[in-house]
């Protein structure tokens, strides 16, 4: 930090492989995952070669985790890239061997928060905003239209963030200098272009656009398709598992897996919709949704457990690949079982 702001230059010197050209990203399956990668592929000529949920994680056949950074994820290997947002510590005070977010960038870690102290202070914006940043620092973007204001307050629900964490929010734009009239983020957020109603016009029609592309099923195992969640608003998120962890909407390829057909033409369609707003291209050779190598992976969490410094440490003895503290008293994890990445 410099004045208690972020420091965009020292985070690509630190981390210089976040602007490096002509790599392979594993992003989440969701809208801040899907402008991330459409940053990525339209400024850094990278390819999106999988996809991580926190249960299952796609990977292009032959190629290993470790040669990828891994988007809107954070993860808790000192060997693996990765850029996320969440709060991923409970306790600060507590050390173990297991923490390794050392190659992660990740703003609450640097900010030291924790869940347990600081639950109210977290990031409350996408990771899609920091990236924003870090590459406009470095000269490979400069400015984004008016309408990309729409995509950027709905991603990770931003626009409710700014009204029902208003105090927290107004100390994250200065943290991250989006108030600097310099800033790439400050003609959007911190410039009057509209009224309150054309906010909520704009949002409206974002979200029916959203809506187009809702799920109204998906196929199991047995490449059946099955109906329901027509109503569930869904269009935004790429669905590879369901909430018990069992892969859906894929096609088995002796060893690989395939998303089927019908899904992938859904987010493309919900993907290439958005890049309008953010006047930025779907590129279609550099999105891959087939050929993937398959890893399960347990996925828990603290609500029947209490969470306190014992049962957090006995969770870290676990090694967990990723976590998010959901709650001041949950976190979600996820434990490389029966699957490893590597």
């Amino acid at each position: 930090m410099v004045n208690g702001q972020i420091n965009y230059a020292k985070i690509i010197n630190k981390y210089p492989w976040i602007i490096k050209k002509m790599q392979k990203y594993i992003i989440s399956p969701d809208s801040d995952g899907f402008l991330c990668g459409l940053l990525v592929t339209n400024y850094l000529g990278g390819e999106i070669v999988g996809f991580y949920d926190g249960k299952i994680a796609l990977i292009k056949n032959g190629i290993n985790a470790k040669d990828c950074i891994f988007l809107d994820v954070d993860i808790n290997r000192a060997n693996i890239k990765s850029v996320g947002h969440h709060i991923v510590t409970y306790n600060k005070r507590l050390t173990h061997t297991n923490i390794n977010y050392s190659n992660c960038i990740q703003p609450n870690v640097s900010r030291n928060f924790d869940g347990k102290n600081d639950f109210q202070r977290k990031y409350p914006f996408g990771t899609i905003h920091l990236l924003l940043g870090i590459f406009q620092e470095a000269k490979l973007i400069n400015k984004l239209p008016k309408d990309a204001i729409w995509p950027l307050l709905f991603t990770d629900g931003v626009w409710n963030n700014l009204f029902g964490y208003t105090e927290n929010c107004i100390e994250w734009i200065n943290y991250l200098s989006i108030d600097n009239n310099n800033q790439i983020l400050n003609s959007l957020f911190c410039t009057s272009h509209y009224s309150f109603y054309e906010i909520m016009l704009g949002l409206n029609d974002f979200l029916r656009m959203r809506d187009n592309f809702n799920a109204a099923g998906y196929f199991n195992d047995n490449g059946s398709y099955i109906e329901g969640g027509k109503n569930k608003r869904t269009g935004d998120k790429l669905k590879i598992s369901n909430s018990s962890g069992t892969p859906i909407n894929l096609i088995k390829n002796s060893s690989t897996f395939d998303i089927h057909n019908k899904e992938k033409i859904r987010i493309e369609e919900f993907i290439t919709s958005m890049a309008k707003y953010v006047d930025w291209s779907y590129q279609t050779e550099k999105w891959h949704w087939n050929n993937f190598r398959l890893f399960k992976f347990s996925k828990g969490d603290f609500s029947k457990i209490p969470l306190n410094n014992q049962t957090y440490n006995s969770l870290m003895d676990k090694n967990p690949l990723s976590m998010a503290m959901t709650s001041g008293t949950n976190i979600e994890f996820t434990i490389e079982t029966p699957d490893k990445l590597f």
